[in-house]
């Protein structure tokens, strides 16, 4: 015997009645739940001029929050010039050199390779998650040199400004 049989003592139709009642009451609270949210998000939401100037990456989900730290995704500019600034001041003494990896208007693989005076020490490959490439990693290996690959689109991973120099120091030293 259900709560509602037994306050309507086995009344089926005020049983009835009352679990109507009950459902709608939570049907709408739902409704006005997800009405509130659906409010909440557009309000959040950049203008389009704001949109145009940002160029920063936003969440598909609202569980997805980026790092208050620097990182790709919050800096201003593309991810090249993201990798390049955080390149420049963190690491001065070193010189770099840009180049497409494969083909020179192919900007999908692009590789930056640090020099101390003369000499080669690092080649860092920023490329998509999907790209399968070795040939380029174990040609630089062979040759010496320490390599490291970030991946500029791989969903979580924010390239924190941390984390980049973090991994570069832990060759560079």
């Amino acid at each position: 015997m259900s709560f509602l049989s037994k306050l309507f003592g086995g009344d089926k139709n005020a049983e009835k009645a009352a679990k109507d009642i009950l459902n709608g009451l939570f049907a709408e609270a739902n409704k006005n739940q997800n009405n509130q949210q659906t409010q909440k998000k557009e309000e959040t939401k950049p203008q389009p001029q704001q949109q145009q100037q940002q160029q920063a990456y936003e969440p598909e989900s609202e569980w997805e929050v980026i790092p208050n730290e620097e990182c790709q995704y919050n800096y201003s500019g593309s991810f090249e010039q993201y990798f390049e600034h955080v390149f420049a001041e963190d690491f001065p003494a070193y010189r770099t050199e840009k180049a497409y990896v494969n083909k020179p208007d192919y900007k999908k693989r692009v590789a930056y390779t640090f020099y101390n005076g003369a000499a080669k020490v690092l080649v860092v490959e920023l490329m998509p998650e999907k790209c399968e490439a070795k040939k380029f990693r174990e040609d630089v290996k062979r040759s010496g040199v320490s390599y490291l690959r970030f991946y500029y689109d791989h969903e979580g991973w924010w390239n924190t400004r941390a984390y980049v120099t973090g991994r570069i120091r832990a060759i560079l030293g």
